[in-house]
């Protein structure tokens, strides 16, 4: 058959192998050391990062783990974290839809381990309002940098207790460059 005649699947990564093992073994070594390990996926636009990131999604979600995933937009410049919060938005909404029991567990343990800071996230998390509903108390007003450093300080909580749910995580942030 010639070059001309081949036909090439648009779905399938081609000579990409190597860094799908790559990223597949990172993400299952971190499984068994219990550690988090960051990971950077650079090269070009249109370098197939993003579809390269999907290939590996697909047996890490037959493997257990808990894929979280967000795209900075290009024209969002003034909200910096919506990619984070559609993330974490989309994942809540696949909790409400897990069942009773699923929505029970997560609620339960964001609630232990936020207290009573977990209004701090349904404000920014809509959808997690909906699985720990109205026991959260409003967050006292404080100044800009002290708000800050209390998001950061419950959005960690709230992404260890989800770790800890018995799945790995794997948090993917896509087109980071917009951030």
């Amino acid at each position: 058959m010639s070059v001309a005649h081949q036909r090439f699947s648009a779905s399938k990564l081609y000579g990409r192998d190597s860094h799908v093992k790559e990223l597949t073994d990172i993400c299952r070594r971190t499984r068994s050391v219990s550690s988090p390990e960051v990971v950077l996926v650079i090269g070009c636009s249109g370098s197939g990062k993003t579809s390269l990131v999907r290939a590996v999604m697909t047996p890490l979600l037959g493997d257990g783990f808990t894929f979280i995933s967000g795209k900075f937009d290009q024209l969002q410049h003034a909200q910096p974290l919506t990619a984070i919060i559609s993330a974490f938005d989309r994942y809540f909404d696949e909790v409400s839809g897990s069942g009773a029991e699923c929505i029970d567990v997560t609620k339960n343990a964001i609630l232990e381990d936020t207290g009573d800071c977990c209004g701090v996230l349904t404000d920014f998390f809509p959808s997690l309002g909906q699985i720990v509903g109205s026991h959260c108390v409003i967050p006292a007003q404080i100044g800009p940098k002290e708000a800050q450093h209390r998001f950061e300080y419950v959005f960690r909580l709230m992404v260890r207790t989800i770790a800890k749910l018995s799945k790995p995580v794997v948090f993917f942030l896509d087109d980071l460059q917009w951030a």
